[in-house]
């Protein structure tokens, strides 16, 4: 470890949810939809994007239905179509796929139901509909029958971030990277020096990563996203925007990368080109993500109309995951608070969220929404919450410098917000804008005694 990566300490590292359930979703749920409606839905958002990107995906699929056709009592192919449709997921965003993964496994139990890889395929499933406390239980079960195998770690250390448990993540990690050093151990290492405000870092792992190679193609151009989003976070969007061609390079028309093209755009001011941008992205994977961005930029753009046909999309997509199984309070608790949507059941998703999966990042998720509800005292407990493992992070330093204007603490507002736009003056299509502007007004604005 010390020599692949060097200077790392046990207290700087951790790991990150970087397996195929956290490269899937930026979902949103919300509950109580028809069966009839979720059909028509899936079909709507789902069909005309599932055939745009070739992977091979399809033909594995076919190829390992006929092997289970064939010998309906082997347990390894079982697991093979599991992982699959998993793959599937990345490429489409369809998350109906992982009721068909349960179903496989659950007849893989009945042929096995000792072996390590159905409890490992278990808790990747459960990482993906962000149960990280049932993943951990699974991914500690594996490795309960197999100690051997660095992705049963993995899991285990993607579940440990995801629930606050920091330092017993990095054990695992560790562990990890010491027993195979490839695509998945370096992946997680980029996003453990990116968490620690180490870009620099975060990018050498990342290229360690890159060189490793992964199981799939699709893996590179992620990795050369991940890349550019670094970049990105960092205000360089020339080299951000050379990542993503390289991204697209490899796969054409990668999703990821055309959005990471449409942020660049954002930022240059060009709206037209990356509200185009984030619309092809979203006709070939159609997540949530994609449907928020766009209609932020209709937003900007002052097409209203436009902006909401987006926002109601993103509850389309929501209703699925949540029929599909996916716990995504944190993500509704941000979507809400960030439009101004039911502040109140924002909140209430917010603490879910936290309480469920108490990381830096749902802190952040809750001191947003508390402000955004006005409770600024509470708010800002969460907001030195969620900066506790690093301040390397604009959206994060925005937030809790709202919060101290809010409370009257100028100069530590001041503070935060000159941060934010130091590091990516882009950070936020909503929210760079007024940023810029408190800061402006508090520097203007004369201090009294009681505000500073």
């Amino acid at each position: 470890m010390a020599v692949l990566m060097p200077g790392w300490t046990r207290t700087r590292l951790t790991a990150a949810l970087i397996t195929i359930a956290a490269l899937v979703l930026v979902p949103l749920a919300v509950k109580g939809v028809a069966w009839q409606a979720e059909r028509e839905t899936r079909q709507r958002l789902f069909q005309r994007g599932s055939h745009s990107l070739a992977y091979g995906t399809d033909e594995t699929i076919t190829t390992l239905q006929q092997q289970l056709r064939d010998n309906p009592r082997e347990f390894a192919p079982h697991i093979a179509l599991a992982h699959t449709y998993l793959q599937k997921v990345r490429e489409t965003g369809d998350p109906s796929l992982y009721t068909k993964v349960e179903s496989l496994l659950n007849s893989a139990e009945k042929i096995d139901g000792q072996q390590p890889d159905l409890f490992a395929t278990r808790g990747i499933l459960a990482l993906a509909r962000h149960d990280f406390a049932g993943a951990l239980k699974l991914g500690k079960q594996a490795l309960i029958l197999d100690t051997e195998n660095p992705q049963y770690y993995g899991i285990v250390a993607d579940a440990q971030i995801e629930l606050g448990k920091y330092d017993e993540a990095i054990k695992s990690l560790q562990t990890m990277v010491e027993h195979r050093p490839d695509f998945s151990s370096y992946s997680r290492i980029a996003y453990a020096r990116e968490l620690y405000g180490d870009p620099e870092g975060a990018m050498e792992a990342m290229q360690f990563a890159i060189d490793a190679g992964g199981p799939v193609p699709e893996n590179i151009s992620w990795a050369y996203v991940q890349l550019g989003n670094l970049s990105f976070g960092m205000g360089n969007l020339d080299e951000a925007g050379r990542n993503y061609d390289l991204a697209l390079q490899r796969v054409e028309n990668y999703p990821a990368a055309l959005a990471g093209q449409a942020r660049v755009a954002t930022a240059t001011g060009d709206l037209r080109r990356a509200a185009s941008l984030y619309q092809q992205a979203f006709d070939r994977v159609p997540l949530a993500e994609y449907a928020i961005a766009l209609g932020d930029v209709y937003t900007k753009l002052g097409d209203e109309p436009a902006a909401q046909r987006q926002y109601d999309l993103v509850k389309a997509i929501d209703q699925l995951l949540s029929t599909n199984g996916v716990n995504t309070d944190m993500e509704t608790a941000l979507f809400f608070a960030d439009h101004n949507i039911d502040l109140p059941q924002s909140l209430v998703k917010a603490r879910a969220a936290y309480a469920a999966r108490p990381s830096v990042h749902a802190a952040d998720a809750l001191a947003w929404t508390l402000y955004r509800t006005g409770n600024y005292a509470e708010a800002q407990t969460y907001a030195a919450e969620a900066l506790k493992l690093s301040s390397y992070d604009s959206l994060k330093l925005f937030h809790a410098g709202m919060i101290a204007n809010a409370l009257g603490q100028r100069d530590q507002a001041q503070t935060y917000l000159q941060q934010a736009l130091n590091l990516n003056p882009h950070f936020s299509l909503l929210w760079s804008d007024l940023a810029q502007t408190t800061l402006k007004q508090l520097a203007s604005t004369p201090a009294t005694k009681e505000g500073q």
